[in-house]
């Protein structure tokens, strides 16, 4: 199998046309549509969750579900 990777943008209403492949007529293909993650929107979002008040249980060792003698007895 042999990847050919293109960025392109998608037409309108997400239609995306790709031309001059460098592939046969009737050859079967494997399409994977991969998208450019939004990093700022995934800083943001964790920063809320960090700082949001509704959360602070989390960083609570008191809620801590197993210790660190829970996992030595496992092994």
């Amino acid at each position: 199998m042999n990847a050919i990777r293109i960025l392109t943008r998608p037409e309108t209403n997400g239609e995306l046309v790709l031309k001059n492949l460098p592939v046969k007529k009737d050859q079967l293909l494997e399409v994977i549509i991969l998208t450019q993650e939004r990093p700022e929107e995934d800083e943001l979002i964790l920063s809320v969750l960090q700082h949001d008040p509704g959360y602070a249980f989390l960083r609570d060792s008191a809620e801590d579900l197993y210790t660190e003698a829970d996992v030595k007895e496992t092994f």
